[in-house]
């Protein structure tokens, strides 16, 4: 199961739980309806089963899915086939989920979080990674359902500091709004 970053942050599902005197809001519910489907999401990752994949997912032809490097991947066939070829190129895959951010909007929901992987390749290759996630959700029959997943790469600042510290000339560098062309007026 994804672990959550900080052990010491309450949840929106422990906060939907509520007590006699004082229930959780419908808007908390669906809130944490849209949290437990994100989990679910992430808990057919980590066990790298495409029948739980399939259940968390909407079969809209409009769904897409951005793999880290990866085209779009457009309409349900070919997001699952995606996910079957990367589930048969890891052994283990284990997430912690941080600054997760969850919002609702009538029948779309969203979830914005950073996802720490720790995975293990077929090849006994051992790495960890980090992406920040979104993922948008539509709600049908009173579920929640992924209709786009995209998740890319980026760097902590330990990174990008070191990057810095091995540039050639010593100098930052750095774009400004004047690196970038101007358009012309139509």
């Amino acid at each position: 199961m994804p672990k959550q970053g900080d052990e010491s942050v309450e949840t929106l599902i422990e906060l939907a739980e509520g007590t006699a005197s004082n229930p959780p809001s419908p808007l908390t519910r669906e809130l944490t309806r849209v949290e437990e489907a994100n989990l679910a999401f992430y808990e057919a990752f980590e066990a790298r089963d495409i029948t739980r994949m399939e259940r968390v997912w909407s079969r809209s032809q409009h769904a897409r899915c951005i793999h880290p490097g990866w085209e779009p991947v457009v309409g349900w066939p070919d997001i699952r086939q995606s996910w079957v070829d990367i589930f048969q190129t890891m052994k283990s895959i284990d997430f912690t989920l941080e600054d997760v951010h969850v919002e609702v909007s009538e029948s779309t929901a969203w979830v914005n979080l950073v996802a720490h992987a720790e995975l293990e390749t077929e090849d006994d290759e051992a790495f960890e990674t980090s992406v920040v996630a979104t993922s948008i959700f539509e709600r049908s029959e009173g579920q929640w359902y992924v209709v786009l997943h995209h998740a890319s790469h980026f760097a902590d600042d330990e990174a990008f500091e070191s990057e810095e510290e091995d540039d050639d000339d010593g100098e930052l560098q750095a774009s400004t709004e004047a690196d970038v062309p101007s358009e012309e007026p139509n």
